[in-house]
């Protein structure tokens, strides 16, 4: 069958298929409800009980629990300490789709004039936008969309700033920053452009929901929680062994870049929670936990310092395509370069591949690398996962941290369009008007007379 006839055929039952994968969508969602239904198969219960402890008086870092989040997310959560944990679980459920709705949302105004788009393409770009991430999309719905509503909040503030709102967007960030520490690096990326305005109301922003829990803790109180979750999250960061991390042994199912870079660097241990006995589990070099610790933390240094460098030039038109490439990249590099990066994480993908995707449909040009590299990504997180291939095979897959991979090769696409877009305005010629001809009517009396 040749291609045209097959792009036909779908032409003509297209609402057909539109049909089908919203119900695919709703029963998915549908599923997942189930499942929070019947039990707690997320970590919202933790988050709820942090919320509990600190509405109660109760130390919020009693036994190390939960303690890679700051104060701020318990109290957050505190305001849901009245309602039973399982109905504040399936009432937070919609955050979800209300997050998801909003980073569409966005990411259209955001693109709509670089690669505008028909509502029925919109419709069919972003539902390959969402099955490419649907792997990491689903995982979240567990934990009701508090990661995609971190990345939707995080796009809402770059959205506002284009549109020169930057105290509203600042404030979305900020609470954003509080919550979690990760979309610190949008704030960085907004130093960076010399953008003095946002960064600063942001940090204000930051700072301030920061503090917040102290209205309800007391100074000396706060004081001790910040304390000890500083402590922690510091002695995490500062451990030598790129293996190891803020909960010690890093297990397999991390997903960030120092311990992907670790793994072929040196030999972990037989008893390490990320080996697995497996004939196909292979060791690389065996550099010392120390020597490899310092391999890890410069390359990971030197990598962020080309994107940095790439990145450097001042913003002269905040509608520029540029910023588009950039801030995608910011979102995946968030998962690399964060401590802990799980699957539920991993939503932070979904920007640049939305970016990737639509500006291919919109331009009705996709390369033959960029083809290669999605068939990859969906070989890789899509096929290769326990659903198709069995809990075994898939974390012996994991210990070669491909989807981690994966992502850097997102990075990769997403850097190579931004440069493509850098050099096609290095070469433009600026647009000057031609000197009239001395005959011209148009000149004046002094032209004349001169």
């Amino acid at each position: 069958m040749k291609l045209e006839t097959v792009k036909e055929w779908f032409a003509s039952r297209q609402h057909h298929w539109k049909r089908a994968f919203i119900s695919l969508g709703i029963i998915i969602s549908f599923i997942q409800l189930l499942r929070i239904f019947r039990s707690t198969p997320g970590d919202f219960p933790l988050h709820w009980k942090s919320g509990e402890m600190l509405a109660t008086g109760e130390f919020l870092y009693t036994a190390n629990h939960n303690y890679p989040y700051p104060p701020f997310w318990g109290f957050v959560h505190s305001v849901l300490a009245d309602i039973p944990m399982q109905t504040a679980y399936l009432l937070i459920y919609p955050l979800f789709f209300i997050a998801l709705g909003l980073l569409i949302w966005c990411l259209d105004r955001l693109c709509e004039k670089h690669f505008p788009l028909k509502r029925n393409l919109f419709f069919w770009t972003t539902v390959i936008a969402i099955m490419l991430s649907s792997r990491y999309l689903v995982r979240d719905m567990l934990e009701c969309g508090v990661n995609l509503a971190l990345v939707a909040l995080s796009w809402l503030s770059v959205y506002l700033w284009r549109e020169k709102r930057e105290i509203l967007g600042s404030l979305f960030l900020g609470f954003a920053m509080a919550l979690k520490c990760t979309p610190s690096l949008f704030w960085v990326y907004f130093i960076l452009k010399r953008e003095w305005k946002m960064a600063a109301f942001t940090f204000g922003a930051a700072v301030f929901f920061t503090l917040s829990p102290m209205f309800k803790l007391g100074y000396s109180e706060y004081k001790v929680t910040l304390l000890h979750w500083s402590h922690n999250v510091l002695t995490g960061l500062q451990e030598t062994d790129p293996s190891r991390g803020i909960a010690g042994e890093v297990p397999l199912s991390n997903m960030s870049l120092k311990p992907t870079l670790a793994r072929y660097v040196m030999r972990l241990s037989p008893e390490h929670n990320a080996r697995i006995d497996s004939p196909l589990y292979i060791d690389f070099l065996d550099f010392s936990p120390q020597t490899a610790g310092r391999i890890v933390k410069f390359t990971m240094l030197f990598c962020l310092a080309l994107v940095a460098w790439n990145f450097r030039k001042r913003v002269q038109d905040r509608e520029d395509e540029r910023v588009l490439w950039e801030c995608g990249a910011i979102s995946a590099l968030i998962l690399l370069y964060s401590p802990v990066t799980w699957g539920q994480h991993c939503v932070g993908i979904f920007p640049g591949i939305y970016l990737l995707t639509r500006s291919s449909v919109s331009h009705h040009q996709i390369s033959k690398q960029l083809k290669i590299g999605i068939g990859l990504y969906v070989f890789i997180v899509l096929v290769l996962n326990r659903s198709f291939i069995g809990k075994h095979f898939t974390e012996l897959i994991d210990t070669y941290h491909l989807p981690t991979l994966a992502f850097t090769g997102i990075v990769v696409f997403l850097m190579n369009r931004h440069r493509q877009v850098n050099q096609s305005h290095q070469h433009m010629i600026p647009f000057t008007e031609p000197e009239p001809h001395p005959d011209s009517d148009n000149l004046s009396k002094e032209q004349r007379a001169a």
